[in-house]
């Protein structure tokens, strides 16, 4: 039927924009937590998969709207074929969770930092305010060489300083924020599973209405 047919495309229409905007806000993500791992490290590139992942749905969101507006088979297999891609990709990311390499990296990260800090004061100074720590294992890393614990190793609250600085060391604040960040980021991957499966049954749904149309023209 018509009715059931539109129904169809505008809901493939709304199902393509919100893909469209997952797609934006995962690359928006890829590319702000790019910087937080070494160059050419296994996790930096681990980041250009995700914006490869994250540039694929925001292509799937594109054709899924231009396929359902246009009512095209041929681009809704299009569509479709891009998200048969994308669960193939979350499942190889799910089955490779490893929280212990994750770690390691993070600790290798923070420790890299802690190295140039005794260099060049000033390299832990991001680190150390959005994670609220102080040092690699705490503000005795500083105080046991000599050194000025930095204003960024002190909460601060309209414009005054507290008097003592953090007592976490941003080794242990870091890996638990970024263990918890894996965490969620692996489950979000097993969501959009099940996400895109539901817009493969939805894709397909439609390709059977728009055949239907085709059939009964042919008639």
């Amino acid at each position: 039927m018509p009715t059931v047919r539109v129904f169809l495309q505008w809901t493939s229409v709304v199902f393509s924009t919100i893909t469209l905007i997952v797609g934006i806000l995962a690359a928006l993500a890829g590319v702000y937590e790019l910087d937080k791992f070494n160059e050419g490290s296994a996790e930096h590139l681990e980041k250009f998969v995700q914006l490869g992942m994250a540039g694929a749905l925001i292509f799937a969101g594109l054709v899924g709207c231009l396929g359902a507006i246009l009512g095209s088979i041929k681009v809704m297999v299009v569509n479709l074929i891009v998200l048969l891609i994308l669960i193939a990709a979350h499942i190889w990311k799910v089955s490779h969770y490893n929280e212990t390499k994750q770690q390691d990296a993070t600790e290798v990260y923070v420790m890299d930092l802690w190295m140039k800090e005794l260099v060049h004061h000033g390299a832990m100074h991001h680190l150390q305010q959005e994670y609220e720590c102080c040092g690699d294992k705490g503000f005795s890393d500083y105080t046991s060489l000599n050194l000025k614990v930095p204003h960024s190793c002190f909460h601060t609250k309209d414009g005054i300083r507290a008097l003592y600085p953090y007592a976490v060391g941003c080794m242990a604040a870091v890996k638990q924020a970024y263990a918890k960040i894996y965490w969620y980021e692996n489950w979000i991957h097993c969501g959009l599973i099940g996400y895109e499966v539901v817009g493969i049954i939805l894709g397909i749904t439609l390709c059977c209405q728009l055949t239907n149309k085709t059939r009964r023209y042919t008639y």
